[in-house]
């Protein structure tokens, strides 16, 4: 047992001696989201220790620089390991997403830090014996490029983009909707203004921009059946506003747009259709921002003029509903 136990001893001390201090750097171009630098320098100092290597903060000999970039949809990381101030070794991952960020910062760095351990092994396996006669030691020192070069510059070719996150999203509701106030002379027929409960389905689609604001396309199409029925639907292009990007984010939003409504509580059947110019306004809360799908609460109103020169006739819709964004 004694001797197992000084053997491995013996492989644990040596597995140390392999081990390097590596400073990993701060990564350029990781600016899609506030939290974002943190969060890659977290993820390359993970993968560092995942190599046998021990990721320092302070001032190494083995310095590793991360750089993020965009190519259309996807994400380019360029890991470069730096030592005496020359690239030793490179890594290239692509990213199709940013769900799929912390795989290829991962597989970046191993291949940048990939040559280390061999070059720890060499020097332990091959160091040379102390001799008694003193003879001249030539040590040949091969340079390796960047495969970007020293003068060039990464945005020269590389447009930085931040990755943006589309959602489309369904919700179903409840609404309260009017009418207005019509009479008629010719028929001696006159009809207030009558509010009606209704069902409303929510579908829209969310363009994140930057991580406060988002463009939107929204439609509401609220309905009621009853002595009299009606259908009431506003296609809205807006956007919206998040004062927040936590988990929970509560949000703004506002759109212009069309909108067509049929109506059967009128007397006269010209004015059981109406179509015309449409705006509205949203207020509600996003849970699970952060996720790939979240849940939202929303409230909408809504108004619709009947025709495109005169603003007398219009009618509206009030929704609350639950909608699911992925």
């Amino acid at each position: 047992m004694k001797k197992k136990n000084f053997i491995a001893a013996i492989f644990s001390l040596a597995s140390l001696s392999l081990a390097a201090n590596v400073q990993v750097l701060s990564p350029s171009g990781a600016d899609f989201a506030p939290d974002a630098p943190d969060m890659v320098q977290s993820i390359v100092r993970a993968a560092v220790g995942q190599t046998g290597n021990t990721p320092v903060e302070s001032s190494a000999e083995i310095q590793l620089r991360t750089t993020l970039m965009t190519m259309g949809s996807s994400i380019v990381v360029v890991s470069e390991q730096v030592k005496n101030g020359t690239v030793v070794g490179t890594g290239k991952q692509k990213a199709p997403s940013v769900d799929d960020l912390d795989v290829a910062i991962e597989n970046a760095t191993k291949q940048a830090l990939a040559n280390v351990e061999d070059e720890s092994a060499s020097s332990q396996a091959y160091a040379p014996e102390p001799s008694s006669t003193s003879e001249p030691q030539v040590v040949y020192v091969v340079p390796v490029e960047s495969s970007r070069g020293s003068g060039e510059d990464p945005d020269e070719n590389f447009a930085r983009k931040r990755p943006t996150r589309n959602y489309v999203s369904y919700g179903l509701g409840a609404a309260m909707w009017h009418n207005y106030d019509y009479t008629n002379a010719n028929h001696d027929h006159e009809e207030g203004m009558s509010w009606e409960q209704a069902f409303v389905f929510h579908y829209a689609r969310i363009f994140e921009v930057i991580p406060q604001a988002a463009i939107t396309i929204v439609d509401n199409m609220n309905m009621s059946f009853g002595d009299a029925w009606q259908l009431h639907e506003v296609f809205l292009i807006g956007g919206r506003f998040f004062p927040s990007t936590g988990t929970v984010t509560p949000f703004l939003g506002a759109g212009v747009g069309l909108g067509v409504q049929f109506d059967d509580h009128y007397y006269d059947s010209d004015e059981n259709f109406a179509i015309g110019l449409a705006a509205g306004a949203e207020l509600g809360i996003i849970f699970f921002r952060n996720s790939s799908v979240q849940l939202e609460i929303g409230f909408a109103w809504d108004a619709l003029w009947d025709g495109f020169e005169s603003f007398d006739r219009r009618f509206g819709a009030g929704s609350f509903y639950v909608a699911i964004n992925y």
